[in-house]
């Protein structure tokens, strides 16, 4: 237990397609999200579509756009030919 926590980053814990994600700041980009949950492991490339939740909908992140980000905040990254 005490290894696992001591390889978990510290930072603001957001959900990538559902899996956890610790981001370094509150401001950030959707490229530096895609980035940070690629080095946590989570299976998706930097070359997808991120979305943030916003109440029932998603809203297309872009990898230059600045976002501010809070704890539990929900995003998914699907394959640019990807039409879910």
């Amino acid at each position: 237990m005490e290894a696992e926590l001591a390889r978990r980053p510290s930072g603001i814990p957001v959900t990538v397609n559902g899996q956890r994600v610790d981001l370094p700041d509150r401001e950030v980009t959707g490229l530096e999200i895609k980035k940070a949950a690629v080095q946590q492991g989570v299976a998706i490339e930097v070359g997808f579509q991120l979305s943030v939740r916003e109440g029932q909908r998603y809203r297309v992140i872009g990898d230059g756009d600045p976002i501010r980000v809070h704890p539990k905040q929900e995003f998914i990254a699907v394959a640019p030919d990807d039409n879910s």
